[in-house]
């Protein structure tokens, strides 16, 4: 099965095939097998090369977030072309774009203000889920149209965070 995934600001692909109770993985040119073990819902470990990794998983919708070791990854499922991109920007009227939470959880920090120019993938909010920090970063260049939270507010998948405006 082949899976896309958002890891460091970037999407990247995934074959995943399973023989025999292992998972045989492949990753561009790389190229290694894992076991799985389920240790509740929202949580497994996997291990690779005899080395083991704690794995939390979060679903939203079409989505499954994995936190591993401190590190983000968004999956969809293969195939699914649901219009949502991985940094849920909505196209909003006259071009703009609407972000949105990846998941629900709490405002820690909104690095930009109103008006600000930004870059494409600068970190403009921080959201605490599942006691894990998600940097929410832009998706173009730009500038900022409106900000619509506040640090210390919860949101959720459907609420929109802030609009940014086109270069």
């Amino acid at each position: 099965m082949e899976f896309e995934f958002l890891a460091d600001g970037s999407a990247k692909k995934v074959v995943v095939e399973e023989k025999n109770g292992r998972f045989k993985v492949r990753h561009g040119d790389r190229e290694f097998e894992a076991d799985a073990r389920r240790i509740s819902d929202n949580e497994l470990v996997l291990v690779i090369d005899g080395r083991s990794y704690d794995v939390l998983i979060a679903r939203d919708k079409e989505r499954k977030i994995l936190f591993v070791n401190g590190r983000e990854y968004v999956f969809r499922a293969p195939g699914e072309e649901s219009g949502r991109s991985w940094t849920d920007d909505h196209k909003g009227p006259g071009g703009g774009l609407k972000i949105k939470a990846p998941m629900p959880g709490k405002v820690i920090k909104v690095l930009v203000a109103e008006g600000e120019a930004v870059r494409k993938n600068q970190t403009l909010i921080i959201v605490e889920a599942m006691k894990m920090e998600n940097e929410i970063k832009a998706s173009l260049e730009g500038s900022v149209k409106k900000v619509h939270v506040a640090a210390g507010e919860l949101v959720d998948p459907e609420r929109v965070l802030l609009e940014l405006e086109a270069k």
